[in-house]
């Protein structure tokens, strides 16, 4: 039997607890500012497009802002060809400038890299010498696609040059890809499926590609998987190799890959691995966008409760945002939830205003960002969606200023459409899909800036990975796409989100492992780092163990990759450093100049 005394105590104590539980509750109510937006500010005083460096531009002196000549990588071969762009935005990004020949003669000059395109016309035998040439000077050449096997295979100069010593077939179909560590950050990796499910599911690389037999003197980075598995490794057939050419290097690409945005990643590995050392800036932000997440009105029912025997408002609450939660709480990224106030304009359904206030409290509370999105699945005029979304966020009575919009794939004018709304005007970015090319980050308009989704997180293919791996590599940029629109409107073929959920947790997971040196970012934190990369300016110079870089244009912290064989980082004066993995670090500049120490051999 309990005494009046412990009786009293008991009761005093639960009451203290309910009553710290209730005022915990209470505070955070309080202190949760979910109506206002952090990262709003008048976009007139952020960096705008004006005060980016653009290489190529006409008129630019290719000097930088201490009036000494920029690095220069000159591109051979048809203008406005991807490949071109693809060696443009790299030059861009890396503040190099740029040139541009149709014809290797008209070129006259040594510079740092100079990118050949296969389409180059010409006899092989004189442009092989040509090119022998500028190797002789110093010049590393790069062959972004190769010449036709037939030609190579006629030409003992071209074979010569690239370190070609035997073609053994016009057409290798190899059973998946091997990638070297040491090239792209993120180490070595196999893409090839553990079975053939995985395979047909996420292996989408070219697989079939002329088998060249390197000779002596090169070195691989990557190469194909013969299906065949008696095969030596020195015969398996090369996909990207380098060839010494003393003083230069000849570097040779077997594909499309310099089309693609993994083209980047690929330069940046390039300048790294013809050189002693190589630094150059990055955005340094990781980041997950949810797409049409959270839907605020009840549509698609029928087909929702056949699939989940849940409305879309259970739907969301009981099972998608838990799961969403959990893996942006395990991924190191930040996020942006793209919230979409209805999908189908057509039909009587409209938005909750709780849920959407209890959405953006929740939101408010993992440090997120709200974000509004552009997508619907009705054919509904761009500006009647926004009219009508603007009406439901002024009954709502929540004057929150969005500063990201996701554009996903929707049509250039759509986009501009939306950014001329005056309920946008303090919008900054715009988020899109991946759809091809090599501009991930740059201009929507004069003063938004464009940020792209390059990973799907729901459909994470082998290419995918590899242009993960490029991104951190050339912009220590990762943003993964959570499109929740697959999932409350599916297609027949669709996966349910139990399977798509296993996917995005088991895809992101490495990342954080791989890729944990860099700073978590919503969308408009990302912003306001690519603003500031796109707008630095810089020069380095190296004394004995002593690297010096001066910076320009811009007022903030600005990120560095240090890459170097035989060196580490010792000490950073004017700012600091992390180690990203074996010969490669992260240097953050907080003055406008900074000293890195290296212990070993530059």
């Amino acid at each position: 039997m309990v005494s009046r005394r412990n009786f009293f105590s008991i009761a005093t104590i639960m009451a203290i607890i309910f009553f710290l539980f209730q005022f915990t509750n209470i505070a955070l109510e309080a202190w949760n500012n979910y109506d206002a937006n952090r990262y709003a500010v008048d976009i007139h005083n952020l960096k705008d497009r004006g005060m980016a460096y653009l290489a190529g531009l006409h008129g630019d002196t290719g000097e930088n802002s201490w009036g000494e000549p920029r690095g220069t990588v000159v591109f051979v071969g048809e203008a406005g060809s991807p490949m071109e762009a693809t060696v443009k935005n790299w030059a861009t990004y890396t503040k190099r400038a740029m040139g541009t020949s149709r014809d290797l003669e008209e070129w006259v000059g040594a510079p740092e890299l100079l990118v050949v395109d296969a389409a180059l016309r010409g006899d092989w035998q004189v442009l092989s010498g040509r090119l022998t040439e500028y190797t002789a000077a110093g010049v590393n050449v790069v062959f972004g696609s190769l010449p036709d096997v037939g030609q190579i295979a006629a030409c003992q100069e071209l074979r010569d040059l690239l370190g070609i010593e035997e073609v053994r077939g016009e057409n290798a179909a190899v059973a998946g890809l091997h990638l070297y560590r040491g090239f792209l950050l993120g180490g070595e990796v196999i893409y090839q499926g553990k079975d053939q499910a995985e395979d047909l599911r996420r292996q989408d690389m070219d697989l079939s590609f002329p088998w060249y037999i390197l000779s002596a003197g090169t070195k691989t980075y990557m190469k194909g998987i013969p299906e065949d598995g008696s095969l030596r490794p020195e015969e398996h057939p090369a996909v990207i190799w380098r060839r010494s050419a003393e003083p230069g290097y000849v570097f040779a690409v077997n594909g499309s890959y310099l089309e693609d945005a993994a083209g980047l990643g690929i330069l940046s590995a390039i300048a790294a691995e013809s050189r002693s050392y190589s630094v150059y800036p990055v955005v340094n932000a990781q980041g997950m966008v949810a797409a049409s997440f959270p839907s605020l009105a009840m549509e698609n029912s029928q087909e929702l409760l056949r699939r989940y025997s849940r409305s879309m408002r259970g739907l969301f609450q009981d099972i998608l945002w838990p799961d969403l939660a959990g893996v942006y709480q395990k991924s190191h990224m930040g996020l942006t939830c793209m919230m979409a106030p209805e999908l189908d304009y057509s039909d009587s359904a409209k938005p909750d205003q709780a849920l959407f206030i209890s959405y953006m409290k929740s939101i408010n509370a993992l440090s997120a960002e709200a974000g509004l999105t552009g997508q619907r699945v009705s054919d509904t005029d761009m500006a009647d969606k926004l009219a009508s979304d603007f009406a439901f966020l002024e009954a709502a009575k929540l004057e929150y200023q969005f500063t990201a919009f996701y554009g996903g794939e929707l049509p250039e004018k759509e986009v501009m459409d939306a950014l001329g709304w005056e309920g946008l005007s303090s919008l900054r970015t715009v988020v899109s899909a991946y759809t091809g090319g090599s501009e991930v980050i740059g201009w929507q308009s004069e003063r938004v800036t464009r940020q792209t989704a390059i990973a799907d997180g729901l459909d994470h293919t082998f290419m995918g990975d590899l242009r993960v791996r490029a991104l951190e590599t050339a912009l220590g940029y990762n943003s993964v796409l959570v499109d929740a629109g697959r999932v409350v409107w599916p297609s027949p073929e669709d996966s349910s989100w139990e399977v798509l959920s296993e996917r995005l947790a088991s895809d992101i997971a490495p990342y954080r492992e791989l890729f944990g040196a860099f700073d978590a970012a919503t969308a408009s934190q990302c912003d306001q780092r690519i603003r500031d990369m796109l707008a630095l300016d810089f020069t380095e110079s190296i004394e004995g163990q002593q690297l010096t870089l001066r910076t320009a244009g811009t007022d903030g912290p600005v990120w560095f990759i240090l890459r170097t064989a035989n060196a580490t980082v010792e000490k950073v004066e004017g700012g600091s450093f992390r180690r990203i993995e074996a010969g490669a670090f992260l240097i953050q500049a907080d003055q406008e100049e900074i000293v890195v120490t290296l212990r070993g051999q530059v």
